[in-house]
């Protein structure tokens, strides 16, 4: 018989909620009002999110503490840097902070932290360096973390190409984390170079609203046959009129049918 340490054994465990059976996941990203003071409609819309029963969900504190019952069934991915908005004058580089210390993120039933990763951008190191505190932190006590790479930052100080998008996916691993959330540098099939690179999973984000919804669980079907490890979208199924179906449907994209 194997033994696991306490350690390995929490953090395969916290995995296997986010994850299922095939290795890959249906994210659904509700933490925009953090900075956006918007977005994500409270009430009817998050109940409805969290009967479609996505894999995980990404978080704000206040979601996640007040819409636990409506959550349960999915991992709760737990956003733990911010600390400036989009209500002034929108900030030229970094100034993000760590919100929430690992073991506060445990108190609330945090099954992953997410936090952002900026490799490119001018003042880099901010970001870098805070992933890999955080991540050096949540290793001590099994809690996985999942980077969400941007490279050169929302003010794409380089091209969001295949290669610097690989590249940042790969940082990201490199620095210590479990799981990479970044962008789709162009169509589903070029997503393949980018899950390539990377030693961990790799799930493409959602960015802005789509045309239709067949599109986009067209794009989460193409992310999967490329090799991604699933999809976390937001504002797609979030603004969706029936996002409980939307998220069926994704998790079907992604699972096979069976999922449904």
């Amino acid at each position: 018989m194997q033994y696991t340490s306490a350690v390995g054994a929490g953090k395969l465990r916290r995995l296997r909620r986010i994850f299922g059976d095939d290795g890959r996941s249906v994210f659904v990203a509700i933490d925009h009002a953090a900075y956006m003071g918007e977005g994500p409609p409270l009430g009817e819309p998050m109940r409805e999110i969290g009967a479609g029963r996505p894999d995980g969900v990404l978080a704000t504190w206040h979601l996640a503490r007040a819409y636990a019952g409506e959550f349960a069934r999915s991992g709760l991915v737990l956003r733990v840097d911010g600390g400036s908005s989009e209500i002034g004058e929108f900030p030229a580089g970094d100034t993000s902070s760590i919100l929430y210390t690992v073991e506060e993120a445990l108190k609330i039933g945090a099954d992953c932290l997410v936090l952002l990763g900026f490799p490119g951008a001018p003042d880099e190191e901010k970001s870098l360096t805070r992933l890999a505190r955080v991540c050096a932190e949540a290793e001590t006590v099994g809690l996985p973390v999942m980077a969400e790479m941007i490279p050169g930052g929302w003010g794409r100080a380089v091209p969001w190409t295949v290669e610097n998008v690989a590249r940042a996916a790969r940082i990201g691993a490199e620095l210590g984390a479990d799981i990479i959330k970044t962008m789709c540098p162009g169509p589903p099939e070029e997503f393949a170079a980018v899950a390539e690179a990377c030693p961990v999973p790799v799930v493409a984000l959602g960015g802005p609203k789509m045309d239709s919804e067949d599109e986009l669980v067209a794009v989460a079907k193409g992310i999967v046959a490329a090799g991604g490890a699933g999809v976390a979208f937001g504002r797609n199924v979030w603004g969706s009129e029936k996002p409980r179906q939307l998220v069926e449907r994704l998790r079907e994209a992604v699972h096979g049918p069976e999922a449904g």
